[in-house]
């Protein structure tokens, strides 16, 4: 654990509209039980991407120990992952065979993640 910046939900203020939830990259916020939550700190970057989105002020940003953030966790999500497929998929429907290579870039311009596809 770490000390770093997270978002924070005041589920009072939520009433799950759900309109921050494209606004977080990582996947980090989801639809649970009628509100929003964030789902893993391990998926936050702390840079809050998804509070200007809430029209209720339910989402602030709060310095706490967390987990500390983690690009590639983020990648080995599943709605990740799912677009690698999604493209796969794709490219059967236009029987056609394109190689490809999908490339993911971190905030700081690290590659987190790269494939070729053949």
């Amino acid at each position: 654990m770490v000390r770093r910046r997270v978002i924070k939900i005041n589920s009072d203020k939520c009433i799950g509209c759900g309109e921050c939830i494209p606004d977080c990259p990582e996947g980090a916020l989801q639809l649970i039980d009628g509100k929003v939550r964030l789902v893993n700190d391990l998926f936050c970057d702390g840079l809050a991407a998804c509070i200007g989105s809430c029209p209720y002020d339910a989402i602030t940003i709060e310095e706490r120990e967390a987990k500390e953030y983690d690009e590639r966790k983020v990648m080995e999500v599943p709605c990740c992952r799912g677009f690698l497929k999604l493209v796969k998929d794709a490219i059967k429907l236009a029987k056609r065979h394109i190689p490809f290579k999908c490339i993911v870039v971190g905030i700081n311009g690290e590659i987190i993640f790269e494939k070729a596809i053949e």
